[in-house]
């Protein structure tokens, strides 16, 4: 392969470095600058960490689009697809941004990384086949940066990289901060101008938003060309059957993913225009997996990826440079990022055939949804376009406690498009692929108080294979109707003990249960009211209170 001059590629992207700029830089190289920058020290387990303060997680009210009346996206006008967000309304997905702040900000961020000392140029690729691949370019002046994008993204070999264009580029600079006049709602800014093909991060060292950027962005362009994304990943079992799961962050979608053998963890395309073994592919090459509690007996997976050649962010480190992931006094959501090799399970391909069955990964803090429970239709699709959880703290920016919370799609801040796009897809794929949907309560049972556990991780990891390997029951005769939720829940899973499949058994009083669930049915029905375009077929499945 030619050489190609990497400054030339910073000019490409209207960068005139000062700087040694470098190109795909190997693992060696990215530590040592690392290290001898002060962004980043090397952990006993090998890890490069780096502090993130003052985000510890997204910046959830940072992230906007450019909204210009020239832009057409797919041959559509921009407002027609667009869900903008309302931050008037305290509705912060998908925020609208003028032209003349993203000038600014662009030109603030162009500045600073043309007169970086180093510039790390990381040439990648969001999507496995052809109908999903876009090439992606990062430019940044941190080399943890670098090292994040480098195992995140899919890595080309050099004879690949000969003439690569990126179809899209980061400019990552988080020293940069926005300024007041700016109405980025504080210093950091998240902003993707879909005509230049460019999203610029300041403000924020937080590696997440490098990746969540890209997702957006495939969430924003795939589904108009008829492919649905979604905010999950995919494992297959013994059998090769494949499941898809899917949550917010902090209801164990990584973990989960890993049971059996992961095809992704965090963002996946189902395209059933694709070749049968490609149905569900991984955008990814990597997993950026939550350590809090971490433990090699129940999560021996993402344990032993934490080595020579991982990210690692916020966890707290002893005088003696060992991880204590017990210990959340920086935040809950301590982070690595690895690439896929790490996980001896992960299937090399990416890869599945289509979804046998499709899990929603839920966290209730109220402790009263069982840890399974079968969905009919209507209420797969009254799931999907709820996507309830509670946000885990740290999980952004502000959050100290589990807060009830609703995300379209368990994924609206990365999901730009009005709703039909996504819920239109999904509907497509049931009904052509057969595929069963479960709801899997990841969180809690019982009343809260400040010595509840979480259900075991080990306990969903047996109800994720029993699901997807099709060893569940489903004669009439293994399952109870909950006529508040509306849920099918199962009196028997293999590996789970029966007790636990019923959440009145973690109540002493039951009357204090009936009102939790009635709550939390009223709190569906109150968010239910406000979601526009929700078919009455699907509405009906909206859980309600019996008190």
């Amino acid at each position: 392969m030619a050489f190609v001059d990497p400054r030339i590629l910073c000019v490409k992207a209207g960068i005139q470095p000062s700087g040694v700029v470098f190109r795909n830089l190997d693992v060696d190289a990215l530590y040592a600058l690392g290290v001898q920058s002060g962004q980043a020290r090397v952990l006993n387990n090998g890890a490069l960490w780096q502090d993130t303060a003052p985000y510890f997680g997204r910046a959830a009210k940072n992230s906007f689009w450019v909204r210009d009346p020239s832009i057409e996206i797919a041959g559509h006008a921009q407002d027609d697809v667009m869900n903008w967000g309302d931050a008037a309304a305290g509705e912060f997905d998908n925020l609208p941004i003028g032209p003349d702040v993203w000038d600014r900000l662009k030109g603030r961020v162009v500045a600073h990384l043309a007169d970086a000392d180093h510039l790390f140029v990381n040439d990648g690729v969001s999507g496995r086949t052809d109908r999903t691949r876009r090439n992606v370019r990062v430019i940044t002046d941190r080399a943890v940066g670098a090292l994040f994008a480098h195992n995140i993204f899919l890595r080309l070999s050099h004879d690949q990289l000969a003439g690569y264009e990126p179809d899209w580029t980061i400019l990552h600079a988080p020293d940069v901060k926005a300024e007041a006049e700016d109405g980025t709602n504080g210093g950091a800014f998240i902003i993707t101008h879909v005509g230049e093909r460019t999203t610029i991060i300041g403000g924020t060292r937080y590696n997440g938003q490098i990746k969540k950027s890209i997702f957006a962005m495939q969430n924003l362009l795939l589904p108009l060309a008829g492919i649905l994304t979604m905010h999950a990943g995919a494992s297959e079992g013994e059998g090769g059957r494949a499941a898809i799961h899917a949550g917010l962050s902090g209801t164990g979608k990584t973990t989960l993913s890993n049971t059996g053998y992961p095809v992704a963890d965090d963002q996946i395309v189902v395209d059933i225009g694709a070749a049968p073994y490609e149905v569900i592919s991984n955008m990814e090459g990597g997993q950026y997996a939550k350590t809090e509690n971490l433990r090699r007996d129940k999560e021996p997976e993402v344990y032993d990826a934490i080595r020579y050649g991982t990210t690692a962010e916020n966890i707290f480190v002893t005088h003696a440079g060992d991880c204590d992931y017990k210990n959340g006094s920086i935040t809950a959501n301590g982070r690595v990022g690895y690439p896929l090799e790490f996980v001896d399970s992960a299937k090399e391909s990416g890869t599945s055939t289509a979804p046998d069955c499709i899990t929603f990964l839920t966290a209730d803090g109220f402790g009263v949804l069982p840890p399974v429970a079968r969905l009919d239709a209507a209420g797969a699709m009254f799931h999907f376009a709820m996507g309830f959880t509670s946000k885990m703290p740290g999980t952004e920016k502000g959050v100290d406690e589990p807060i009830p919370t609703f995300s379209a799609f368990f994924g609206k801040p990365f999901m730009p498009l009005k709703p039909r796009w996504y819920t239109e897809l999904l509907h497509e794929v049931m009904q052509k692929c057969g595929t069963e949907v479960w709801l899997v309560n990841t969180g809690w049972l019982g009343p809260a108080h400040p010595d509840r556990e979480r259900v075991d991780i080990l306990v969903s990891k047996a109800i994720i294979n029993a699901v997807r390997d099709g060893r569940v029951d489903l004669s009439p005769d293994n399952f109870t109707w909950d006529p508040r939720f509306k849920l099918h829940v199962p009196r028997s899973v293999p590996g789970v003990d029966d007790r636990l499949l019923d959440p009145r058994n973690a109540w002493g009083d039951l009357s204090a249960y009936e009102a939790a669930a009635d709550k939390l049915a009223r709190i569906f029905r109150d968010h239910a009211d406000t979601v526009p375009d929700l078919p009455d077929s699907v509405r009906a499945a909206c859980p309600e209170a019996l008190g």
